[in-house]
């Protein structure tokens, strides 16, 4: 029983570290992106252009 709450603990303390060095490497190489959206551009790519700009067929 002892070397299961060791184990227990262990895994604990993994994962802390390892959430913590994740968050780490987000804040140091994501955070500070920032990326202009057009948003009529993407719901024309998403959607297709709107009917009265498609051909009739």
């Amino acid at each position: 029983m002892k070397t299961m709450n060791r184990f227990r603990w262990e895994i604990t303390v993994a994962v802390i570290i390892k959430f913590t060095l994740f968050a780490l490497v987000w804040w140091f190489f994501f955070a500070g992106q920032k990326i202009h959206v057009d948003e009529q551009h993407l719901a024309n790519r998403l959607l297709g252009e709107p009917i009265s700009k498609q051909e009739k067929f």
